[in-house]
């Protein structure tokens, strides 16, 4: 680039001299296409190597690869050819396609926020997700060959892709960010794509949790409520954008919903048992949703109000179904 500014800046002495001499000019455009393009090379490389980028270029890599083989999974369901997993039970798979999802879920923020400002974290978070997308896959079509209803193995198998495409567009806007606190022109598709992401997780929890309660896997819901509390001493809260009462009345609504709920759960066990999978689902998914505002609420609040609220919320009653109908947890 150097190189290139010097002969560029003799060429135009040269024309300040001569300037209605017609090569000097075809000269002066090649070497200043040259500097433009060695200045470009320059940025590219510079941001190559900054932190992070090495690590979402592998990343992507790999959940691509992922994408190519949910892609074969799905296209060998349709042709009603994909291999049964008979080495393993479908409560394992379920148990562990669970565990998966939701470690990928706990990554979503953490991400968005270094890509958004924490260079130095960035690389290790995107090298973490990606870690988690083989054994989602293998899972994911390890439960579909055991589903034998078409419909619900296909949801299940695009839910996944969903997933992993979704991932795939974070990490793309985490890659731009760079963990830029000043590349305020990226901070908006990096929060939309955690967005995407965030709903293809409870999409997918979703389904899981329904076909859990309706073999009886109630353990699991209760190990991801049990985790969505604990979730409330670990960790940086994302960003607060609204104020304590904010987060507050959000717990409290939460709150009654997870009440009203438990309560419908309990009628249901007698009248309609075939509808208990849907509730528990509701259930578990609200318990997420309080833990997370809970944890925005402790983050805006005084520590003499931290102190009363989380035990409150540790305190929240988990009403569950099993076989014989109902226990407290």
């Amino acid at each position: 680039m150097l190189e290139s500014s010097s002969y560029l800046i003799r060429t135009a002495r040269s024309l300040a001299i001569n300037p209605k001499d017609p090569p000097t000019w075809s000269v002066l455009a090649g070497h200043s296409h040259t500097v433009s393009d060695s200045i470009k090379s320059l940025i590219t490389s510079i941001r190559d190597k900054a932190p992070g980028q090495r690590e979402c270029d592998y990343s992507i890599d790999s959940i691509n690869r992922c994408i190519r083989d949910i892609e074969q999974a799905s296209l060998a369901a349709v042709s009603q050819s994909l291999a049964t997993r008979d080495d393993i039970s479908v409560e394992a798979l379920q148990e562990q396609l669970t565990s998966v999802v939701q470690e990928i879920g706990h990554l979503i923020d953490p991400i968005a926020t270094a890509a958004r400002g924490e260079a130095a974290q960035l690389g290790h978070k995107v090298t973490q997700l990606a870690s988690y997308f083989e054994p989602l896959i293998l899972a994911a079509v390890g439960v579909a060959s055991k589903i034998l209803d078409h419909q619900q193995q296909m949801t299940v198998l695009d839910q996944t892709k969903t997933l992993a495409e979704s991932a795939l567009q974070m990490l793309y806007a985490a890659k731009e960010g760079g963990g830029n606190p000043k590349a305020q022109h990226t901070h908006d598709a990096i929060t939309e794509a955690a967005q995407l992401m965030k709903e293809a997780v409870d999409d997918i929890m979703v389904t899981l949790n329904e076909a859990a309660s309706e073999v009886g896997l109630v353990g699991g819901m209760v190990d991801a409520i049990a985790e969505a509390m604990s979730k409330l001493d670990e960790g940086t809260p994302p960003e607060p954008k609204g104020t304590f009462v904010d987060y507050q009345t959000t717990v409290v609504k939460y709150s009654k919903a997870i009440a009203v709920t438990a309560q419908e759960m309990m009628t249901k066990s007698v009248t309609n048992p075939e509808e208990l999978g849907g509730l528990a689902s509701q259930m578990t998914s609200d318990y997420g949703h309080l833990a997370l505002q809970g944890q925005m609420a402790a983050a805006t609040a005084e520590p003499e109000e931290v102190c009363h609220l989380k035990p409150l919320l540790r305190s929240t009653p988990t009403l569950v179904p099993t076989p014989r109908g109902f226990s407290i947890a």
